[in-house]
């Protein structure tokens, strides 16, 4: 059994591949029927007749279709219609990359020929949708609780069988019909898995990747990230990227820790390797983008050093550095897609994350888990794990690292931030019988309590009844009525009244380069295109005041919109 052949019955039992091209496609022990698969997913046997035909020299022809964006095709031919030719990387020399820090070997081959080139790359991109539709299935039945939605590849599969049956007649009116059916199948069975795509967030996918069994193989990891390279460039489409490309060339080490497998310069010709077998087309001008480039990857080294600078975990949180990054990333948009700024990203998401776990177990040490979580309790784990392309829970670091026997005070804590974390992220619904057995259980249940009450020492019970009040109350001042208190070094306060943001400004704080602006209350009765208004207002002021970031929040501080030099974008508002 070959490797492909083994990553199939892999999926399978795993249930995450119902059916591949052996299943449903022409009967592949009959050698007149179909090619047969050698070497891996990339990989199908040219026909006999034609496999001592070999060239020098290899033609990529990428095309760029309407219906979903996706860079590359498989034609051996010019077909119509086609989009204008697009800069490529050069083609994929030969290699065996051992990726995730496990013993499967990643074999890339430089094919030999025109036409095994086409042929390679029109089967890996089946194959790679393929275990696409299976990881997005497995996500929306386990994550999401929702019934895949899968897509019917068998006219993709027939299209590619035919395609290759007439991988010899080039210049034949058949063969240009059947390369066209091939990309039309291919194009809308991509197009299909990129709109469930965008109902899945990062963190859904970055979840099932690290936590399902067995561990998804390396060959599954790169179809994810082929997918994720190809598509049309969108924010979710950058963190799932970001996620899956850190983790496929790092692995884990003990106590939460990751390594690098390769260095910058091994991980940027890796990278380059990939694109080029997998057609990626730049989405930047190589030529134009060479100074942004180069000062985009020396900003991810000083961001890493920066964190690895920090002598205690205050340091970043005073800074918000994670918010920062997080932002950082926002704003170079497609530039994170060039080889080298993506290999800076993986080293620098790397040395972040192992950093914010040190300073976490530092905190811990100085004094106990609890009180290390009521201290950072209130962070957002989810900007700290998009900003560092991994899981990084406060509560979950702090549960691996505390000796059952000293954790009494903290479990009570841990146990109900973990239900609460567990409720966000995965929305699980009660099952309908869950829901009636309960019904028909809720009159003894009371009346349980009630006598349970009753044999409760009513001291101890009026004082429990006090601290309810006292919490409750504390609850409403802190998030109705105290201001929150941040620290004030370096930050200058502006004002601007007797301009027309006046009656739209509340309060307005200045620190370094970034302008944080408070809104009055009318903000939240505003459309989306006003505020977007305001917030350009507020940037275009900076020009003058010398600011370059505006960050927009709500009268109860929730951000609503920010700005960079390069993006503008309304978080939470809604068109009115």
């Amino acid at each position: 059994m070959n490797f492909f052949e083994d990553l199939v019955v892999e999926l399978k039992e795993e249930n995450l591949l119902e059916s591949t091209v052996m299943d449903n496609g022409p009967d592949v022990s009959d050698p007149a029927a179909t090619p047969a698969v050698t070497s891996g997913p990339a990989e199908f046997d040219v026909p006999e007749e034609y496999a001592a035909e070999r060239e020098s020299d290899v033609l990529e022809d990428d095309v760029l279709t309407e219906s979903s964006g996706r860079k590359g095709s498989f034609g051996l031919s010019n077909i119509e219609p086609p989009a204008p030719p697009r800069p490529e990387p050069p083609a994929a020399e030969s290699a065996d990359i051992q990726l995730q820090g496990n013993s499967e070997t990643v074999e890339i081959r430089k094919p030999s020929s025109e036409r095994e080139f086409f042929i390679k790359r029109a089967t890996s991109e089946i194959s790679s949708l393929q275990m696409v539709e299976a990881v997005l299935s497995a996500v929306e039945r386990e994550r999401m609780k929702i019934v895949p939605r899968s897509y019917d590849d068998l006219e993709a599969k027939k299209a590619l069988h035919v395609f290759l049956q007439m991988a010899g007649d080039v210049e034949t009116e058949r063969h240009k019909q059947a390369e066209f059916d091939l990309l039309r199948e291919t194009e809308a069975w991509c197009s299909a898995l990129a709109k469930r795509d965008r109902e899945i967030s990062v963190t859904n996918i970055r979840r099932y990747c690290e936590n399902c069994k067995p561990m998804l193989s390396s060959q599954a990891m790169l179809a994810l990230a082929r997918f994720y390279r190809n598509l049309p460039y969108s924010e979710s489409v950058r963190g799932k990227f970001d996620f899956i490309i850190t983790r496929l060339f790092s692995r884990p080490t003990d106590d939460d820790l990751r390594l690098l497998l390769f260095t910058r310069d091994e991980m940027f010709g890796h990278i380059k390797t990939l694109y080029a077998e997998w057609s990626s087309i730049p989405l930047y001008s190589a030529d134009g983008e060479e100074s942004s480039i180069a000062l985009t990857s020396l900003s991810f080294e000083d961001l890493a050093k920066e964190a690895e600078a920090a002598v205690n975990f205050d340091d970043l949180i005073r800074s918000d550095f994670f918010g920062r990054l997080r932002l950082f990333k926002e704003s170079i948009a497609e530039l994170f897609f060039a080889p080298s700024v993506t290999a800076a990203a993986i080293e620098c998401n790397v040395r972040i994350g192992n950093k914010y776990v040190e300073l976490i177990d530092r905190e811990r040490r100085k004094t106990d888990a609890a009180t290390v979580h009521d201290r950072f309790g209130e962070i957002d784990d989810q900007v700290v794990s998009e900003a560092a392309g991994r899981t990084l829970e406060l509560v979950n670091l702090l549960r691996e690292r505390v000796a059952s026997d000293d954790d009494s005070d903290l479990d009570e804590v841990i146990h109900e931030e973990v239900v609460v974390t567990e409720v966000r992220h995965d929305h699980q619904a009660e099952e309908s019988s869950e829901v009636e057995i309960g019904a028909k259980q809720v009159s003894g249940a009371i009346g349980r309590a009630i006598d349970a009450v009753r044999s409760v020492n009513r001291w101890f019970l009026l004082a429990s009844v006090i601290m309810i009040i006292a919490s409750v109350g504390v609850f409403v001042w802190g998030n109705y009525f105290a201001e929150p208190k941040v620290s004030s070094t370096g930050v200058k306060t502006l004002s601007f009244q007797g301009t027309d943001l006046a009656d739209v400004v509340k309060t307005a704080k200045l620190s370094g380069d970034t302008l944080y602006v408070v809104a009055q209350t009318n903000l939240d009765q505003m459309s989306k295109e006003k505020q977007t208004e305001v917030l350009q207002k507020l940037y275009q002021a900076g020009n003058e005041k010398g600011w370059t970031v505006v960050n927009l929040m709500n009268s109860e501080g929730k951000t609503v919109g920010y700005v960079t030099p390069n993006k503008v974008e309304i978080i939470s508002a809604e068109s009115k």
